[in-house]
Parts: C-alpha cells; sequence; structure tokens
C-alpha cells in the first residue's frame, strides 16, 4: 500500500477477544497477557498498547471529542508499537493465530488497529471472529473509521 510490503505472509490471522474465543490457536496480545480474565496461553506483549498513551487516552475519554481522542490513541499505537515490530518475524511460526484483547466486537480497541495495519501493510485480510467450543464462527465488522485514520497517520508518517 505505501511501497513497504513485504513478502506475502503465509497464513491467516484473526483477532477477537478472549470471552468470545473459545478455540484455536489463541494468543494474548493484552498488556497483563489476558491474566484479568484467566487466559493463560501464549502472548506477544511487544504488541499491546504502552501504558503511558493508554492512560493519556483512557483518562481523556469524556473530556475531548472521541475523534480527536481516537485518532490520538491511533497515533501513539502506530508510532510506538506497530512502527517498532516485525509482524512477519512475530508470526512467522504461528498457523491461524487468533490474536486476543479484551473488548468486545466492534469496541474500539488496539487490534482493530493491528488488523488494519497488517492488511495495509501486508495485504493479508484479518477477520474479527467469535468462536465457540462447537467450533461454531461468527464473524464481526471493524469500525470503518479506524482504517481511514490508520492510512492518514501512515501517509503523513511517510510524507516527513
Amino acid at each position: 500500500f505505501f511501497g513497504q510490503i513485504g513478502e506475502k505472509m503465509n497464513t491467516r490471522i484473526f483477532t477477537g477477544n478472549y470471552e468470545e474465543c473459545k478455540l484455536g490457536n489463541l494468543i494474548s496480545i493484552s498488556g497483563d497477557r489476558g491474566r484479568k480474565v484467566g487466559f493463560v496461553g501464549k502472548a506477544i506483549p511487544s504488541l499491546a498498547p504502552k501504558r503511558a498513551f493508554w492512560e493519556i487516552w483512557h483518562n481523556n475519554i469524556g473530556r475531548i471529542s472521541e475523534e480527536e481522542n481516537t485518532r490520538y490513541y491511533i497515533e501513539q499505537y502506530y508510532n510506538q508499537v506497530l512502527t517498532k515490530v516485525n509482524i512477519e518475524e512475530l508470526l512467522q511460526n504461528e498457523t491461524d493465530p487468533i490474536l486476543l484483547c479484551y473488548e468486545k466486537g466492534q469496541q474500539f480497541c488496539h487490534r482493530h488497529v493491528l488488523a488494519e495495519f497488517i492488511e495495509l501493510t501486508y495485504g493479508v485480510k484479518v477477520r474479527d471472529i467469535k468462536i465457540d467450543e462447537k467450533l461454531n464462527i461468527d464473524e464481526n465488522t471493524r469500525p470503518e473509521y479506524i482504517r481511514e485514520a490508520l492510512k492518514d497517520i501512515m501517509q503523513n508518517q511517510l510524507e516527513r
């Protein structure tokens, strides 16, 4: 998309939340590794938001416009996390990973920003799913504004 596309990853990638994903290659991307809900599986803590910007964002909820606050979060997550990790490397030995965080469905969260980043950078479709114990899978939709904000932030960084 921005001329930085690497080799297309040979994997399917999913996102979801702890409560709604019960089976599969579940991997926590939360700062606490999912401990708050008793998750004990694999974790990639380098994909978690940094506490300092998360606290600023959280403390600004209701104090500044949701649009301004969300853009702040997306920009900080991009600059402090996504530009510092190699997604291909992190997921190279994973088969059909389901990257988990706490928020449900369309609630704003970093997994949606991560999913959009993977799609824009690597051209790999990332589906946000629910999967139960019987392997019934439903797909959630991500908030569309996240992609637009991230594209804008990435483009602005390239122009600097």
